[in-house]
């Protein structure tokens, strides 16, 4: 019962803080060249809008270009860089098949100093990394439980790979959320989940260097309309204005982790990586990843952090 009250009470906080920031939605423009391509309506992979003029420039105005924050500065702690993955279930699922290839067939690439912690948790998204009332079952466990378990010091933790997504997708009467540019729209939901994660971590984690962030993959194949599209598409928006415009502050460096939505490989399109998906890189639900689909996030996580001297041997 306390659950349950607990979880009405945060979907009506989302909906009042949505509108006491209406202003929030506000893109700020991005510097550099205007995208070659169209506006378009239609989801297209935000990482593929310089491809040239057959391909869109914009989504409801919206720039397709991630934003780059350039190379962080990490550093290890007495030969160890720990690397924190934090976010919900297809975080987790994701993250262990990460640090099982990173111990396996990827080893010989990166550096022996990076030790993965996988600390994500089934069922707690942003919403509840947030909420202090969750603090014991994430921030605390992760500290006390599996960093202890994977001979990981507090201090050690430089990087957090953070598979961001917003839990309620939906106003406490169960309508769908309005899309962008709504004010209380789950994308303005999620800019302001952001600036909450951004204000935890020097508390739990205050010698974090660096903070990857990834938004959701296709939620085309979902069975539940909260987790399809384009909400799911729309939240990678909102991350990127986010980098673009508020993902600053306290001396720890924010950018994008790997872009990991694609669309139905029906379509013919991928993303910059290479990636689409099908039906079958999900399990029943259409939400969580199959062990194809959790393979090409991996790999696309491998190949971001590739990118970074910190990582590589």
């Amino acid at each position: 019962m306390r659950t349950g009250h607990r979880e009405w009470r945060s979907r009506a906080l989302l909906v009042a803080l949505s509108l006491a920031v209406a202003c929030s939605t506000q893109v700020v423009a991005p510097t550099g060249t205007t995208p070659p391509g169209a506006d378009v309506l239609a989801p297209f992979p935000i990482d593929r809008g310089d491809d040239g003029a057959g391909t869109p420039g914009t989504y409801k105005g919206l720039w397709l270009r991630l934003v780059d924050r350039g190379e962080p500065a990490v550093t290890p702690a007495d030969g160890a860089l720990g690397v924190v993955c934090i976010g919900m279930s297809n975080a987790n699922q994701e993250c262990g098949d990460f640090i099982g290839r990173v111990e396996s067939e990827w080893a010989a690439e990166i550096d022996p100093a990076v030790r993965v912690v996988n600390c994500a948790v089934g069922g707690h998204a942003i919403e509840r990394w947030i909420d202090p009332e969750f603090d014991d079952r994430l921030w605390r466990a992760c500290i006390e439980t599996r960093l202890p378990a994977a001979g990981v010091r507090p201090d050690q933790v430089r990087v957090i790979y953070h598979k961001a997504a917003n839990q309620y997708t939906v106003a406490p009467d169960g309508s769908p959320l309005p899309l962008y540019p709504a004010a209380a729209s789950d994308y303005a939901n999620f800019l302001d989940h952001l600036d909450a994660f951004a204000a935890r971590v020097p508390v739990w984690f205050p010698s974090v260097q660096a903070v990857y962030t990834s938004s959701r993959s296709y939620g085309g194949f979902a069975n539940n309309a909260r987790r399809g599209e384009p909400l799911s598409y729309e939240e990678g928006h909102a991350l990127n204005e986010w980098l673009r415009s508020r993902g600053t502050g306290g001396g720890v460096w924010y950018g994008w982790g790997p872009y990991l939505w694609a669309p139905d490989c029906a379509s013919g399109v991928t993303n910059a990586g290479d990636v689409c998906y099908e039906r079958e890189d999900y399990v029943t639900d259409g939400v969580h990843p199959a062990a194809s689909g959790r393979a090409k996030m991996s790999r696309l996580l491998h190949e971001r952090l590739l990118r970074h001297e910190w990582y590589r041997r």
